[in-house]
């Protein structure tokens, strides 16, 4: 016969169970007022930024977060056709050929040399989903930035 602390165990796991099973449960995306570490930790960046500080950024992400917000700010409004972008995208997508088309040149320079990784494929394919829902104007321009 069990001693000590397992004498119990079994009536122990049956009330533990009825508690965990009466515990209410959400998923942490819709607990409210609660905010992901990331989100806060860009919100931490933007204040930072905001009060003319140096941003603190950590490890391998460093490098990369001051690269983000440098061609963040670096980047121009490009005006295009929908549906001549959407075209050069299905047809010559795979290399980088509808980002000649929308002016961005340098981009268009490293998909084109890169086209053999297949990387342009993955970034095509977050092209279209980030065109796709974009309503044009009259003319059917539309610009992105």
């Amino acid at each position: 016969m069990a001693k000590g602390k397992y004498k119990n165990r079994h009536t122990d796991g049956e009330e533990n169970a009825k508690k965990r099973d009466m515990a209410p449960v959400m998923p942490r995306d819709e607990m409210p007022g609660e905010k992901s570490l990331t989100d806060l930790d860009y919100e931490l960046q933007a204040a930072q930024g905001a009060a003319g500080m140096r941003e603190n950024t950590y490890g391998v992400w460093g490098p990369i977060w001051r690269f983000m917000t440098w061609y963040d700010g670096k980047k121009v409004p490009h005006t295009f056709k929908k549906k001549v972008y959407m075209w050069l995208m299905l047809f010559t997508g795979w290399f980088g050929g509808h980002r000649w088309y929308q002016g961005r040149r340098i981009l268009a320079l490293c998909e084109t040399l890169l086209f053999w990784t297949g990387i342009p494929l993955i970034l095509l394919v977050t092209d279209f989903m980030e065109i796709f829902p974009i309503k044009p104007d009259e003319n059917g321009y539309i610009t992105m930035k």
